[in-house]
């Protein structure tokens, strides 16, 4: 079998683990050799393809950074004149983006297409990121995707950060069913989530100190703007949806998921894509705190904090810390 794989950055690298795990796993001991088109090593690629051994039934091949090599098509054509039943051939390509997120080195389409007869192709790009994390979250610790989630909210979704914090869960559970707050000391959480959780405790508790002290100490005055407005908007959403009678505070979880999610998640689409299920379902219980007036009321005081900070009339510190305390008055 024959995969062509490329993609960019984080992605590229989950995908690629993901398929060498599915090749060892279904290929207990098989033998594994990694050639560098950077280093030309094409000639030693081709080498191995062309060597079937009478010790091993398969060999896994990799070849990595193909995209440094001129003639890929070349490596297609000669693919086919061998027999590769002994053979587990992985080639990676990977892409490279500019500032504005475009592709600097696109595969040519006769080059895919050379490849498209011979091997299977999978792409995976940044926007799979975060799908691509959730799931090798849920594969590595045999968790829920719900659990998943919320181990990239504690942690960050930086894959290389996720690798080492998922290694250390697994050294530390030893095989032991996993329980987020039993490994939750260990994690090296990250301030986007401390900050989101203060800014949820604040607006059920009313409680000013805690918040207001890490905000300051940790100068995370503008993150907590973009933070409370998330909060805000997704609260004014749940309220429009239950004076329409579409939610309220007593569903079941399991009529809210089976029926009521997919009707309305679309509202509360983000740039982190849609919430889980659970995660929306949990705000429900807090539906009936915030009336919509209230809401949009400091929504629009917000927006007025913003505008005053950005045109420098105000002080970022003195107008986050203002907010905070003047919040519930």
């Amino acid at each position: 079998m024959i995969y062509f794989l490329h993609g960019d950055t984080a992605p590229l690298q989950i995908k690629y683990g993901e398929i060498i795990d599915k090749i060892k796993s279904n290929n207990p001991s098989i033998p594994e050799k990694i050639f560098d088109a950077s280093l030309d090593e094409v000639t030693l690629f081709f080498d191995s393809i062309s060597t079937n051994s009478i010790f091993s039934p398969k060999e896994l091949i990799i070849l990595k950074r193909a995209e440094d090599f001129k003639n890929l098509d070349g490596i297609a054509k000669s693919l086919k004149m061998y027999n590769l039943a002994q053979k587990e051939i992985v080639i990676v390509y990977e892409e490279f983006l500019n500032d504005y997120g475009k592709i600097k080195n696109p595969i040519p389409k006769k080059t895919l297409d050379s490849f498209q007869e011979i091997a299977e192709i999978i792409c995976f790009r940044k926007e799979n990121e975060k799908k691509a994390i959730i799931f090798y979250i849920q594969h590595e610790l045999n968790i829920s995707e719900y659990e998943a989630e919320k181990f990239v909210e504690l942690v960050g979704d930086d894959f290389f950060k996720v690798k080492n914090e998922v290694e250390k869960v697994k050294s530390f559970l030893d095989g032991d069913s996993f329980n987020l707050e039993k490994i939750k000391p260990l994690l090296s959480i990250n301030e986007e989530y401390n900050l989101k959780n203060l800014i949820e405790n604040f607006l059920i508790s009313k409680n000013t100190k805690d918040l207001l002290h890490f905000v300051s100490k940790e100068k995370l005055h503008n993150n907590f703007i973009y933070g409370i407005a998330e909060e805000l908007i997704f609260y004014l959403k749940l309220s429009s949806l239950a004076q329409d009678n579409i939610l309220n505070k007593n569903i079941s979880y399991k009529k809210f998921n089976e029926g009521i999610f997919e009707n309305i998640k679309m509202f509360f689409l983000t740039d982190r894509g849609y919430p889980h299920p659970y995660t929306l379902f949990l705000k429900l219980k807090n539906i009936d705190i915030f009336d919509e007036f209230f809401l949009r009321k400091k929504l629009k005081e917000l927006t007025y904090l913003e505008y005053s900070i950005k045109s420098g009339n105000l002080d970022v510190e003195i107008g986050v810390e203002d907010y905070i305390i003047g919040f519930f008055r």
